[in-house]
């Protein structure tokens, strides 16, 4: 878990620390005041995102049944915060968008009894879409200290062409 001085700014762990005067995010800002970078071998947070088309006939019972499905989510090892949306301009059309400490626990939290019981039966208006995102780049408000954050990828060179049981192509 990285040092009070090299936090992500997580809102639930408290708010990122504030540049100094000399434009550093902290004692020993390896970014040099452009942006805190968390330390060797931290895993990029993910962003994990379910689009979804809701008809009228499910219209009324969708929003509370989302809610229930965050709730659940909430409670998982690696979450950090969730957020369910509806387009302003296509009341059918509905996000819900989550964000992890890494691809393992969002993988986890899926194989939970309570969230499969939850999910499962929205799944039939979900729109197919990739739906697990790296974060590599974020920014905070200043409001909330500003912090610019750049991650690493996690993604291995051949994720495009490995499988199990096959050697990766050289």
């Amino acid at each position: 878990m990285p040092d009070e001085d090299q936090r992500v700014g997580d809102a639930a762990r408290g708010p990122a620390p504030r540049p100094g005067p000399d434009g550093a995010n902290g004692p020993g800002d390896p970014a040099g005041g452009r942006g805190w970078r968390p330390p060797a071998g931290a895993s990029a947070p993910v962003v994990a995102q379910i689009a979804f088309t809701v008809p009228p006939a499910a219209a009324d019972d969708f929003p509370a049944a989302v809610r229930e499905v965050l709730a659940v989510l909430g409670g998982a090892a690696g979450f950090r915060r969730g957020r369910v949306a509806r387009a302003l301009d296509a009341q059918e059309s509905w996000l819900l968008i989550t964000e992890w400490d890494g691809p393992g626990p969002w993988r986890r939290a899926l194989s939970l009894f309570d969230v499969r019981r939850t999910l499962t039966p929205l799944l039939v208006h979900a729109v197919d879409a990739p739906g697990a995102f790296e974060v590599l780049a974020a920014a905070d408000a200043p409001s909330a200290g500003g912090a610019d954050l750049v991650f690493a990828s996690d993604r291995a060179a051949d994720a495009d062409t490995a499988a199990p049981g096959r050697r990766p192509a050289s």
